[in-house]
This record gives C-alpha cells, structure tokens and sequence, in this order.
C-alpha cells in the first residue's frame, strides 16, 4: 500500500524527529511504499530559509504526494495548522487518515465522531508496530468501492443544488438516500 506519512516539522524537538523516523520505518517493516520526501532533512532552519518558489514547490510536492498515496498517516502531537491543513486536504479528498499521537499528547481539536475516514490512535514507542497494524487494518475494512454511473441532465442540475444549498457533497447525499433504502428494505440481508 503507497502511504503518504507527514508530520509536524517547524517546532519540535529532535525526539519528535526520532518519532517520526520510526514510524517511517515501522511502515517499511509492515511492508508498505511510504511517501514521506517533503520530510527529509527539514527543520524550523531549513523552512525559515526557504524562498517563497521553494516553498510553494515543496507544497505541491506534499499535494501530488497526497494524490498519489492509499492512505494518509499523521503523527499529530504536536499542534500544527500546517497539519490540521493536510487533513482537512485529505479528508476533503476522501482519502482516510490515521492521526498518530504520543500517549497524553491527544490533539485537542480532532473528533473522530461521524468520520468514516478518520482514524485516531493514541500510541507507545512500545505499542507503534501493534498499533499501526491495527490501524491499517482497520482502514482497509472501511475502504469505500468506487461507483460511476450517469445521470440525466435534471438529477446532475438537483444534485448541485443540494451540493451548493445544503452544504452537502453529492456523493454523500446519494449514499445517504441508499443507505436509508438499504434500512427498511426487509428482503435484504447483509
């Protein structure tokens, strides 16, 4: 499975580093593709002398990355926006996110209720292996099918209503209307 790994850089100490190196190769070990080059040799110096070019290349580096991977995983123990920014990004994307933190460093701000791509795990230097495992696992058995089909002009029209009025993105309305029908329907049976 390609991966894409990121975490926060800018203000944390070299242990937060040593963290990240190991869940970088704890991933490997698991037998994953992990994208994690945004990440490599940066620090708080490295970014403060970045040109804004340099900066914006190395954003979309860190967005092609996101594109191209199965699955998002971001140790979050220490705040970040930058972070909570990739999230949003990868959530908006309906990619799913492992958030990893530290034991007693949960991110204060990141609920996992009514997110079916997100993921929260409190981990141990101990515990990472077992814990990303689980997580993975437990990613794979809710990845959703990819289903195309078409529409006529009036329904494409009514679902950018809704999408646009209700705040609603088209996908989740349609799964919505079928998971209600999936409900009542008495001759089903999962």
């Amino acid at each position: 499975m390609k991966i894409y790994f990121s975490a926060p850089i800018s203000n944390v100490e070299k242990s937060a580093m040593d963290r990240y190196s190991l869940i970088v190769r704890t991933l490997q070990d698991l037998g994953h593709n992990i994208l994690y080059d945004h990440l490599l040799n940066k620090n708080r110096e490295f970014l403060s002398k970045q040109t804004p070019k340099e900066s914006l290349e190395n954003q979309r580096l860190m967005t092609k990355r996101k594109n191209q991977a199965d699955l998002i995983v971001i140790e979050a123990s220490t705040p970040s926006f930058g972070i909570g920014q990739e999230i949003a990004y990868s959530l908006q994307n309906n990619k799913q996110v492992i958030i990893l933190y530290l034991e007693g460093h949960k991110p204060h701000i990141l609920q996992d209720e009514g997110q079916d791509l997100l993921f929260i795990y409190e981990y141990s230097l101990s515990s990472l292996s077992a814990i990303l495992s689980r997580a993975i696992d437990e990613a794979r058995e809710k990845v959703d099918v990819r289903f195309n089909f078409y529409i006529s002009p009036e329904i494409g029209r009514y679902l950018d209503w809704i999408s646009q009025t209700k705040k609603l993105p088209r996908s989740v309305f349609l799964r919505g209307l079928v998971e209600r029908h999936m409900h009542v329907d008495k001759e089903y049976r999962d």
